[in-house]
């Protein structure tokens, strides 16, 4: 009987695993499109996991399993889809705003910086940017995304200087805007912290630009922006620079008013003395000698070209110390190129090497060509340089290639780890010898070095575990003898006992002859601070006795100054403080031990005897405060025995009781708890029940209804019911209508069992309850049919709002059978039941 029934099994729900996996993957049954996320989920195989989770690819399960799954390969897939899906990368990635709002709930560095580098959309790409702080990330994304805003905002965020200069340096054939913007704000940066040389720089070329203007009128736009630039350092800047602007700035003005009107006709030309004086007075007329005076425009023209030339004189003069700076560093060049020649001739390339990195920074520095003379000179040079260095990289060649084969052959050489370490150590220092000889070129022996440094660690791997376990015994002896001066600190300081001091002492000497046993560099120290420890401890041998004697009298005079008529304040925690110290103090000679011990315990006991008689009076007052607490408990459980007649008033009353009982028993503060929780719990009760009272009332009301159909015709008594019966806002009028049709005595129609079975489907799966067997095929069918809607995007109703819903599809229907009217009042109070 149950073979046909387990072939027409369905091949997702098979036992064997891979038969899933390709069901899962592949098959279009509705059951299973509708089962997927809890085969996602709960499927005993990883791979049907994997499966349904990539069909699915919901991004709320996806982040889930790949943060919860058991299975490592389960969460790594889900990692990377959860990947796929935040980047749009995936056929079903959400849309853009859904993965924006998502982004802002995530702090998983590596899938911003994921976003950042793959994402197809630049404002998520840009949204991730900003949530991340890495520079390396910042730098990369201003240099390679795709997007010029990206770009920007990226380079906006760099505020190291280093950094924008190798920026800019990357983009300059690349990507021009970066390389532009880099360098602007690399400048901006400069004149912020208050460089002056960036700052003068910055001026000079504002100057410049605004006499471009001059010669060449552009837009307004273009002089908006200087004069916005001036104006952001103008305050800094020297006052030459200063007058060269304003100079250049009234040329600016007067061409441009020339070029509205119609020019005057050229003024004949002015003595400087005249000029100086039009300068002076500017609205006087100024007579030329043997010419008619000029117009106020004309002058004022001339003054403006009078203080632009002074302006081109001071540039001219700033070029001209250029060059003399120019020629300075050609100057230190041509010194250089001395020791240079001198090392190339005799072959150290050594010193050689550092005489050309010196003239390759100087020749950075130079802005302009070097003259004729110094170029030949420094060519030969150069070509020497790399003559020696072309011989010294094929002589350090096979020396390294020696030290490679030297290293490699210790492997299996079966030396004592301590020489396989020494040689491998002198081998290191001459390749550093021969990088430092070769300068630069040392970085051509790359695969050299690469094979040498490996034959290094393998040379060394089989000593690690004897160099690791040394060193860890070397330190244990140091911890240990750290451990020992710390005890004979301790046992030569106040209160030690002599024989501690003894046995420390002898600790001592002995680790002064295993001093070998300690790391080399710290064996002077340790055996110094043994030294110490040794005179420490005979000196406070010799004084110990006399020294417990004392501070026994000392505790014996404290003691017996507590001894008062009445106990004190602190008085039982000091004498319990004074019998410790006794105790630490030790022993000393023996009768005299004795005897400051019986004085002592005399004082102690005085004390002890009356926080006794203390102590009975305390236990006789808690004991009342107890009583009372337990009538107050009594009280509280009575009114939360009966919770729905509880009265505030007397719990407010109890509550002040207790407080005001102070600190009691733990046991009774529980069972206060108890009782106020109990309170607390039925008032919620209360609270819910009134909340959801709207399905109590459509519940007595529909029994009224159905009691009415079932009658065939209303009694008094049940009309007197129905209209005592609160009103039901849930399908009041379909209620009152059937009740009013039973009332005139029609008898109801027949039920279309169809539809009640489906609205007792679906209040049963808002219940979580199962349906009969018979109804189980129109469950399934309703439960794809609500994915199918919930994936289309239907939108979401509250459950209060659900249950109401279904409550008045039910009444609008004809009479059902009672069965079916038992069935709906049990799943009713089940739905009830998972509200809120």
């Amino acid at each position: 009987m149950k073979l046909p029934a387990f072939l027409s099994k369905p091949r997702w729900q098979s036992k064997d695993a891979a038969v899933r996996r390709a069901a899962v993957a592949r098959d279009g049954e509705p059951e299973l499109v509708a089962d997927l996320g809890r085969l996602a989920r709960e499927d005993a195989d990883p791979g049907v996991r994997i499966a349904a989770m990539q069909r699915l690819a919901d991004p709320g399960l996806v982040q889930g399993l790949a943060r919860d799954d058991a299975d490592a390969d389960v969460r790594r897939q889900a990692r990377a889809l959860w990947f796929d899906l935040m980047a749009g990368t995936h056929a079903a990635a959400p849309e853009l705003a859904d993965r924006l709002r998502l982004l802002k709930a995530q702090d998983d560095a590596e899938l911003i910086e994921h976003l950042a580098r793959r994402s197809r959309d630049a404002e998520l790409r840009l949204a991730a940017l900003e949530r991340s702080q890495r520079p390396a990330l910042l730098f990369e994304r201003a240099l390679e995304d795709a997007d010029a805003g990206v770009r920007a905002a990226a380079l906006a965020r760099i505020d190291d200087e280093a950094q924008l200069l190798r920026l800019a340096e990357r983009a300059r054939k690349t990507d021009k805007q970066i390389n532009r913007l880099a360098r602007e704000r690399v400048e901006a940066l400069r004149i912020g912290r208050g460089d002056d040389a960036t700052l003068e720089q910055r001026a000079r070329a504002l100057c410049e630009r605004l006499e471009q203007l001059v010669r060449e009128p552009q837009t307004a736009a273009a002089e908006a922006e200087i004069a916005a630039s001036w104006g952001e350092i103008e305050a800094r800047t020297s006052t030459a620079l200063r007058q060269r602007y304003d100079t250049a700035r009234n040329l600016l003005v007067a061409s441009r008013s020339e070029r509205v009107a119609p020019a005057p006709a050229p003024p004949a030309a002015v003595d400087d003395t005249v000029l100086a004086d039009a300068e002076a007075t500017p609205d006087v007329d100024v007579e030329a000698p043997a010419e008619p005076a000029p117009d106020s425009a004309a002058v004022n023209a001339l003054i403006a070209q009078a203080r632009f030339t002074a302006s081109l004189d001071s540039a001219n003069a700033e070029r001209q110390q250029q060059r003399e700076r120019q020629q300075a560093l050609f100057a230190r060049i041509e010194t250089m190129l001395a020791p240079l020649t001198a090392a190339l001739g005799a072959g150290k390339s050594a010193q050689a090497h550092a005489a050309k990195v010196e003239i390759d920074a100087l020749r950075r520095q130079a802005e302009a060509p070097l003259p004729r003379a110094l170029a030949t000179r420094l060519a030969d040079a150069e070509q020497r340089y790399a003559e020696l260095s072309r011989w010294q990289h094929w002589a350090d060649s096979q020396r390294r290639q020696q030290l490679c084969e030297e290293i490699e052959a210790l492997a299996i050489a079966g030396l004592h780890p301590d020489a396989v370490a020494a040689r491998v150590r002198d081998a290191q220092n001459e390749w550093n010898r021969l990088d430092a000889l070769e300068g630069p070129e040392a970085a051509r022996h790359g695969g050299l070095a690469r094979r040498f440094h490996a034959a290094c660690r393998g040379a060394l791997a089989p000593a690690r575990a004897y160099f690791k376990k040394r060193q860890e015994l070397r330190e244990s002896q140091a911890q240990r003898i750290g451990e020992l001066l710390e005890r004979a600190a301790a046992s030569g300081g106040e209160g030690a006992e002599a024989t501690a001091a003894v046995a420390a002492r002898r600790d001592v000497v002995a680790a002064l002859r295993d001093l070998d046993r300690v790391e080399p560099r710290e064996r002077k120290a340790l055996a110094e601070r043994l030294r110490s420890a040794l005179a420490m401890l005979d000196a406070r041998i010799a004084a110990h006795d006399d020294d417990i004697a004392a501070a026994k009298q000392a505790l014996i005079g404290r003691a017996e100054a507590l001894t008062q008529p009445t106990l004190q304040r602190g008085a039982v925690a000091a004498a319990r403080e004074l019998q410790q110290r006794w105790q630490a103090i030790g022993h000393g000679r023996r009768d005299r031990d004795q005897a400051q011990w019986k004085s002592f315990r005399a004082a102690i006991d005085a004390v002890f005897g009356r926080l006794d008689s203390e102590r009975a009076e305390r236990s006789a007052r808690d004991a009342e405060v107890r009583g009372q607490a337990e009538t107050v408990c009594a009280e509280l459980e009575a009114l939360a025995a009966d919770a729905a007649n509880a009265d505030r008033a007397a719990v407010a009353r109890i509550d002040a009781s207790w407080n005001a009982l102070g600190r009691v028993d733990e046991g009774l503060g529980k069972r206060f708890e108890a009782a106020r929780a109990q309170l607390r719990e039925a008032a919620v009760r209360r609270e819910r029940d009134a909340r959801h009272a709207r399905f109590a009332h459509w519940l007595a009301r529909y029994r009224l209804c159905r009691e009415a159909e079932q009658a065939g015709a209303v009694a008094g008594s049940l009309r007197e019911r129905w209209e005592a019966a609160r009103s039901s806002e849930i399908a009041g009028a379909a209620l009152d209508t059937r009740f009013a049709r039973a009332d005139a005595g029609s008898a109801p129609t027949s039920a279309d069992d169809g539809a009640a079975r489906d609205v007792l489907i679906e209040l049963e799966m808002f219940a979580g309850m199962e349906s009969p067997g018979d109804d189980r095929e129109r469950r399934r069918v309703l439960q794809v049919e609500r994915l199918s809607a919930r994936m289309r995007g239907g939108a979401a109703t509250q459950p209060a709002q659900e249950l109401a819903a279904l409550l008045t599809r039910w009444s609008e229907l004809e009479a059902a059978d009672a069965a079916l009217d038992q069935r709906l009042e049990r799943a009713l109070a089940g739905a009830i039941d998972t509200l809120p």
